[in-house]
């Protein structure tokens, strides 16, 4: 035993005096190695990069702790573990700012735009792309400035594409990364990120392409990107790869060719067991699942709508715990801005609570009965529908400079569209929607505003929760689903604009309405 503990001793010793003789040329040997894995060992460059974070703590290397951070970070992010990215970015944009590398604090502006887009953060995500942006400006070099800029732009289609706006402004983003990537040169130390960033680029216009029913447009620039990935040249990433060829899939899927679907998702299925994409794993699974129901394949589609559901369940739990971490830091930061006025804020909040507690009182007795009708005027609606399913006809107005031929045409699409269910796609926008009618945005927004009386983005959003409105009482199996699973079924970038919505059109909230059903009280 005595043996024993004087040998760990000694081993313990030993590692502290070797790591005491670490050098700042062996830490920048090993990022090498970390960089170099990044493409093709991900789980590895994690784990060397947390150990040269360490060592460089250890000898207070400013640039080893930026440097091993960075590669955390992206790897992360491409992981979808956006939690962790806005944990390590405090710490980076701290030490980035001290050793004045612009550089990398532009660097992780982006990266942390990018993580609180993908968690619903919009207004976060736009500052921080507008703080990458500014600090990229002042790089002084053409490549990194031009790849900065190039990611950032990227970025910034991103946010746009995620809340919705016209497919245009998303377009001119993903345009304006493709020029920045294109003005890089192909020097050895950037000739990867060069490639790798125009091959995301080609990806975007592709899938804005696919969008906007401009197939062969898509099938140009996703071959672009693919024989990028696949030129050794360049080390891309094999995870850009398994992109390429999920969205080739829904390309073909789109276009109802699901034979060719199913090839690429199948290839996308094989080249993502070699790595670690969850996300993407999700999208290839539902390609696969709705090609399948598409062929009458039950046993196939069974298969991989199994393997969708788990996966969604499990990457919706981790977002849930994901969540904290970015609103504790918001909250951080607000908290520096108004340190000053919380003994003001705490009085004003106490008299707000009083106040509250006591209206409260009186409010949710009439707020219960008012919730009670509501949902008793939806039930009789929906048994109604069941016993009478025909479309009620309104009366509309003729949109001004519009003819009653063009006012009919789109009113019978709009029909027919309501009944696809292609409201529930999440890319779906006014420009989307008047290509695929094959009328113009001005008209198709006047004439949803005066037969609807509501503008575009409550249009959809109101078809959204009407069909799942109709799921939940037609399907009582939808009443055990989480809410978080029935806003992404639904059409709804977040749980939170889902519930919210969901309030909006009904006049209660989802939970009260699945309680109420499985109550049976219907």
């Amino acid at each position: 035993m005595m043996l024993i503990s004087l040998y760990m001793i000694f081993g313990y010793s030993l590692a502290q005096t070797n790591e005491r003789f670490v050098t700042r040329q062996d830490i920048d040997k090993q990022l090498e190695e970390a960089r170099a894995l990044s493409i093709n060992d991900p789980k590895r460059s994690i784990e060397l990069s947390e150990n040269i974070y360490r060592l460089s703590k250890g000898i207070n290397y400013g640039a080893g702790i930026l440097e091993s951070t960075t590669i955390l970070m992206t790897q992360y992010y491409d992981g979808g573990n956006f939690k962790k990215v806005i944990d390590l970015s405090k710490e980076e944009e701290e030490l980035a700012i001290t050793m004045k590398d612009n550089e990398t604090l532009s660097h992780t502006y982006m990266l942390r735009g990018l993580s609180y887009t993908e968690l619903g953060f919009n207004d976060e995500s736009l500052k921080e792309f507008k703080k990458s942006l500014n600090i990229a400006e002042k790089i002084t070099t053409g490549n990194p400035r031009n790849y900065q800029k190039a990611l950032v732009y990227n970025g910034l289609a991103r946010y746009y594409a995620h809340i919705n706006a016209p497919v245009d402004s998303v377009i001119y983003y993903q345009r304006k990364s493709l020029e920045m990537a294109s003005q890089m040169d192909d020097n050895k130390e950037y000739i990867r990120k060069k490639y790798h960033t125009l091959a995301l680029a080609y990806i975007n216009l592709g899938k804005s392409s696919n969008v906007t029913a401009r197939f062969k447009d898509a099938e140009s620039y996703f071959s672009k990107a693919l024989e990028i990935c696949r030129n050794k040249n360049y080390q891309i990433k094999k995870g850009l790869e398994i992109t390429v060829l999920n969205e080739f899939a829904w390309l073909y899927h789109d276009q109802k060719k699901y034979d060719k679907a199913i090839l690429y998702a199948r290839q996308a299925e094989e080249l993502e067991k070699g790595s670690s994409t969850p996300y993407i794993r999700r999208d290839i699974y539902e390609v696969f699942f709705k090609s399948y129901v598409e062929q009458g394949n039950k046993e196939a589609s069974k298969k991989y709508m199994d393997l969708y559901t788990k996966l969604n369940d499990s990457l919706v739990n981790a977002e849930k715990k994901t969540i904290n971490i970015p609103v504790k830091y918001i909250a951080e930061k607000q908290e520096k801005t108004y340190r000053s006025n919380v003994q003001t804020i705490l009085l004003i909040s106490t008299a707000f609570v009083i106040l509250f507690l006591i209206s409260g009182l009186l409010y949710m007795k009439r707020n219960k009965r008012r919730s009670r009708e509501k949902y008793e005027a939806i039930i009789h609606t929906l048994k109604e529908q069941k016993e009478k399913d025909e479309p009620i006809e309104a009366p509309i107005d003729k949109p001004l400079g519009i003819t009653d031929d063009t006012v009919n045409t789109i009113l019978l699409k709009l029909r027919k569209f309501e009944s696809s269910q292609k409201f529930l796609r999440k890319d779906m926008n006014l420009t989307y929607l008047a290509n695929s009618l094959n009328t113009n945005t001005r008209y198709l927004s006047e004439i949803i505003k005066q037969d609807k009386g509501k503008n575009f983005s409550n249009y959809i959003n109101g078809l959204r929760i009407q069909y799942i409105v109709e799921m939940l009482y037609n399907v009582p199996q939808y009443r055990e689903y989480k809410i978080s699973y029935l806003a992404e079924v639904s059409g709804f970038a977040s749980r939170e604009v889902f519930a919210v919505t969901f309030k909006k059109e009904t006049g209660f909230t989802p939970s009260y309405f699945i309680n109420k059903l499985r109550s049976g009280q219907d």
